[in-house]
């Protein structure tokens, strides 16, 4: 059986090297997640989630520190 499309647009995929403390946390709380919303919550669901809330304050903040190294 294949999985359930969970994005309703066009989708890319992305390959993403971690550090596996950050993936024991994303790991950690996909678990919690899903048995307190009795859904599958996956560490991408989450990764994807925290991507669209931060996008531009993160952009912004690089911008800044690489505006301050050089000029």
């Amino acid at each position: 059986m294949s999985r359930p499309n969970k994005l309703a647009s066009a989708t890319k995929t992305y390959n993403l090297l971690m550090r596996e403390r950050t993936w024991d946390i994303l790991s950690r709380k996909s678990d919690e997640l899903s048995r307190l919303t009795r859904k599958q919550v996956s560490a991408a669901d989450i990764i994807r989630l925290c991507s669209d809330m931060h996008m531009e304050k993160t952009c912004e903040e690089i911008e800044r520190r690489y505006r301050a190294q050089y000029y």
